[in-house]
């Protein structure tokens, strides 16, 4: 029975990932930051798994060198779901780029140590489409243009981070990366989630506590899915080397905010001009990144995630009806 290690084991994704992996009948090591943690992940998991499970845990953090042998020992393959996310935005880019970019190469550097070949890695839509506003259709081959100027650090840092990942393996030929590229991620968590970023605009819309949603489109996944694609990606040779674009399809947000309302929520009922949300990020910089996407049109193309890795994804409807009842549960 293989063993996978997962990093940062604590986020929505990675217990997904988690769950399903035990759900394969894999072994399982998750690092964290802090293992005072580990406790209660193991019991969400449990919980949500109906059966008890072993599972171990390691302390490792993205930002230093320590603790990265340990946790790759005895492993057989590295899912790395790690990565630095705030919606704040720092005062350098560094803060959240480094951290991204670097943790990755240690993660690989410790799998390359430990002679662990095979790596999976959680990258992201926002690696693949930003900057090309020339275009309209978006695939695997293409790449942010991390020299556009309203590029925020974020979007900056999964595409360095990702690039150097594939720089590395194209330097040590025995290594065997996929990297996973999924859009927002929306679907119920495993255990409390509700700080977790891909929800916390979900919780705003769906609570009404904005006065009106952006001009914008958003494309959405659901984190069963993701896990899934994790995992089948591990399992299908043809992966190796790959980039998979995960999205079921792309939503202007107030289509959003409508359906959420259709279910029963008081959600917000009119579209933000986009001079305002221009307005407004002057004084909310959580606002900013969103400029460059006001009034895009654009569509993002999975044919080889769906070819190569059968990815039919859950129907957006019980995406969004099933994070609202997450959320509400609480």
């Amino acid at each position: 029975m293989k063993k996978v290690l997962v990093t940062g084991a604590s986020s929505f994704i990675a217990k997904h990932c988690l769950s399903e992996l035990i759900l394969s009948g894999y072994k399982t090591k998750g690092t964290l930051r802090s293992i005072t943690k580990a406790d209660q992940i193991k019991k969400d998991l449990e919980h949500h798994l109906e059966q008890s499970i072993d599972i171990e845990f390691s302390q490792a953090d993205l930002c230093s060198d320590n603790g990265w042998d340990h946790a790759v020992e005895g492993c057989d393959i590295v899912m790395h779901v790690a990565s630095p996310f705030t919606f704040k935005q720092p005062k350098d880019e560094n803060d959240m780029i480094l951290p991204a970019k670097e943790g990755t190469l240690r993660v690989l550097n410790a799998a390359k140590r430990a002679a662990v070949h095979r790596i999976i890695i959680t990258s992201s839509n926002a690696a693949i489409w930003f900057g090309n506003f020339d275009i309209k259709e978006y695939n695997e081959t293409n790449w942010t243009n991390i020299n556009h100027n309203l590029i925020d650090p974020y979007t900056k840092s999964k595409t360095m981070a990702e690039n150097a990942a594939w720089d590395f393996v194209q330097k040590n030929e025995e290594m065997q990366l996929t990297t996973i590229n999924p859009v927002a991620v929306w679907g119920p968590g495993i255990g409390d989630h509700l700080h977790a970023t891909s929800l916390t605009y979900f919780k705003m819309i769906m609570k009404n506590e904005i006065p009106g949603v952006p001009r914008m489109k958003i494309p959405i996944v659901d984190v069963r899915d993701v896990a899934k694609m994790h995992v089948k990606s591990l399992e299908t040779e043809a992966a190796i080397g790959k980039r998979f674009l995960l999205s079921e399809k792309e939503y202007w947000f107030l289509d959003i905010a409508n359906e959420l309302r259709f279910l029963g929520y008081n959600t917000p009922k009119r579209q933000i001009p986009n001079f305002m949300v221009k307005l407004m990020s002057i004084f909310d910089e959580t606002m900013k990144p969103s400029i460059p996407y006001l009034g895009f049109d654009y569509r993002l193309i999975t044919d080889q995630a769906k070819e190569i890795l059968g990815f039919n994804p859950i129907d957006h409807n019980k995406t969004l009806k099933d994070t609202a009842e997450y959320i509400d549960s609480f």
